[in-house]
């Protein structure tokens, strides 16, 4: 069955938000700016802040995370006065498949975390997604989130650092 084009395919939106502070904001931040700045130079590197996220090849694990060159196609806003860092989508088109281990690697401390996404074609419908150190959970059920979320937080013992790499090479520009 072939795949919807970007053109005809329907938009998204995504509600997610995190409480944290503007140096955990900054982590999402400087990852979005370091994929902007590979759309335009691809010899980009992320800034030296990441390296402590991401260990020493922050650029292929994050370009590993993401999909490259699949576009990230989230933005992030910190609200300082509320302490909110909010997801959102950009241009409807956000990667699904990335968020999740993003998240995993950005703010496991701040583990579990749930959020929706909303198809513009039906805005009733949300489906929302759970992410914790342990696994992803996917629900229709938005009154069931609550529950789930302080369920996985009181069967977690605390926050421990998950290690994930990229298991194939990236692309080569010639591939």
């Amino acid at each position: 069955m072939p795949s919807e084009s970007p053109q005809t395919m329907s938009s998204r939106t995504l509600t997610l938000e995190i409480t944290c502070t503007r140096e955990e904001a900054a982590r999402f931040a400087a990852v979005e700016l370091f994929l902007a700045d590979l759309a335009t130079d691809p010899a980009a590197q992320p800034p030296g802040e990441l390296d402590a996220v991401f260990g020493a090849k922050a650029r292929e694990t994050i370009l590993g995370l993401v999909g490259h060159p699949e576009p990230l196609g989230i933005t992030c806003r910190y609200d300082r006065d509320t302490g909110v860092l909010t997801l959102l989508a950009i241009d409807g088109h956000p990667n699904l498949a990335a968020l999740p281990v993003l998240l995993l690697w950005l703010y496991p401390e701040k583990l579990p975390l749930a959020y929706s996404v909303h198809v513009t074609d039906n805005p009733d419908l949300a489906v929302w997604t759970i992410v914790s150190l342990q696994r992803f959970e996917i629900t229709q059920h938005a009154d069931e989130v609550p529950a789930r979320l302080e369920a996985l937080r009181a069967a977690s013992p605390g926050p421990r650092r998950v290690d994930l790499l990229p298991t194939r090479p990236l692309p080569r520009p010639e591939d």
